[in-house]
């Protein structure tokens, strides 16, 4: 049986932790820019009232100074925050000129050809690393106000009372699910520590109601420092008419405790989860293996349904796990409204990877520089998920489990498999830059 420790601890040292250092899916320093002393070769703008470039051979070389640079592909999650001098950089040097060269692009095709990449990708990515939003295409209090319009099922947005009520407590958590009727499972995240996945359908059939409470490890009270997340899956207007796709509804809920000790939920504009960079996809399934915390008892209405919650068929957090994933998987991809552009966010990534055989925009959501590095770094790596491989996450559960022990011939499979997987990512983050760039730059100016 391989010590999968001792490889995570290595392989992870020499490239998935790299890549961590650049993460920052909530907040806004990266790293160093290999290709920062081109910043300073831009051309700056001369007048203010009108466009500084005017010739194929001003934009190329606009085009070249910008293109290549690592801080295209620095997403902003947890770990770091977002550069704010980048950032303003791409403001004031990249976006401003676009924006004042508007005028003259609606009358040169030539031109308008050669930058059509950078002025879509520009100011999605600006959302992607802002400091106060979710990354759409509007501000986060058009969005919340559009989550709740009239045109929307009533009460999609709207956590349950008997969920809230019963926070931080997790064992309270579970039974409102339970004697409410509502799915649930508590089990290993793929971020540390343990989280409850809350499945809410509308009984009109209108939406579903997806919400997410974390514990830290061994804890048996909801982590108040992290966000409810919360997802309103809408299928119908608000008449009851079916939509063409379903459409996600995101939502980072505050947990506070108020003054007479109990806990109530709020939604804050100022929240900036980064939802489509987790979410290219939509709804994302849950780990599907065997993990050392997998628990979820049966819920009022269902056989075996025991009000006391002592009760538990065999192996039901399993089960519970894979009807969750179907129904998740039956979602297919979402119709983001206009709300999120994905060709704008650059290229497919994972090519030569094997990544866009099931990333291709119809299966599944393409991979971009906008999707998250820690959740790629930990589906590629951690979870051996992704490309597939037949068996695999069988030995890679077995492992960790010890049920039963592997023997020597499926330890070394397993570690050819992380081996494998590490230069897989390896060459995926390795790649992003380099694609970007030929991207941006696909089109000659001259």
């Amino acid at each position: 049986m391989i010590n999968r420790t001792s490889v995570v601890a290595t392989s992870l040292l020499t490239s998935l932790s790299a890549w961590l250092t650049l993460s920052g899916c909530r907040g806004a320093g990266i790293i160093g820019d290999k290709h920062g002393d081109k910043e300073q070769a831009a051309p700056a703008p001369e007048d203010p009232a009108g466009c500084p470039l005017t010739t194929g051979e001003q934009w190329q070389n606009f085009l070249q100074t910008y293109a290549d640079n690592d801080k295209w592909v620095a997403t902003c999650e947890d770990a770091i925050p977002c550069d704010a001098d980048y950032y303003k950089l791409v403001d004031t040097k990249i976006k401003s000129v676009l924006d004042r060269c508007t005028a003259f692009l609606a009358k040169d095709d030539k031109i308008a050809a050669c930058t059509k990449n950078i002025r879509a990708f520009v100011p999605s990515w600006m959302r992607q690393h802002d400091k106060d939003s979710y990354g759409f295409t509007v501000d986060n209090a058009t969005y919340l106000a559009a989550e709740v319009a009239t045109d929307k099922p009533k009460g999609m947005m709207v956590p349950p009372p008997a969920i809230v009520a019963a926070i931080p407590d997790r064992a309270k958590v579970e039974e409102a699910a339970r004697l409410n009727g509502w799915r649930y499972i508590t089990h290993d995240s793929a971020l540390a520590g343990t989280r409850t996945f809350i499945y809410i359908p509308d009984p009109a059939g209108r939406f579903d109601q997806w919400m997410l409470l974390n514990f830290v490890d061994g804890s048996t009270e909801v982590n108040v420092d992290t966000p409810m997340s919360f997802i309103g899956v809408q299928k119908t207007d608000a008449d009851g008419h079916p939509l063409i796709a379903n459409r996600l509804n995101f939502r980072d809920y505050t947990i506070s405790k108020s003054s007479n000790g109990t806990f109530n939920v709020q939604a804050h504009p100022e929240n900036n989860g980064k939802c489509y960079s987790c979410h290219p996809s939509g709804m994302r399934q849950l780990i599907a293996r065997h993990t050392n915390v997998l628990e979820a008892m049966p819920v009022k209405g269902e056989a075996d349904f025991d009000p006391a919650g002592k009760i538990t068929p065999a192996d039901f957090g399993f089960k519970r796990l894979t009807e969750l994933n179907n129904i998740i998987r039956a979602y297919g991809l979402p119709d983001w409204d206009g709300k999120i552009i994905p060709e704008n966010h650059g290229p497919a990534l994972g090519k030569d990877q094997g990544c866009v055989g099931c990333h291709n925009g119809t299966k599944r959501g393409i991979l971009t520089v906008s999707t998250s590095i820690t959740q790629l770094g930990r589906k590629i790596y951690d979870q051996l998920s992704m490309p597939q491989e037949d068996g695999i996450i069988q030995l890679l559960e077995r492992s960790e489990m010890k049920n039963p022990v592997l023997n020597d011939d499926e330890g070394n499979k397993l570690t050819a498999a992380f081996a494998a997987h590490d230069q897989i990512a390896a060459d995926f983050m390795d790649s992003r830059q380099p694609v970007l760039r030929d991207w941006l730059l696909e089109t000659a100016c001259e």
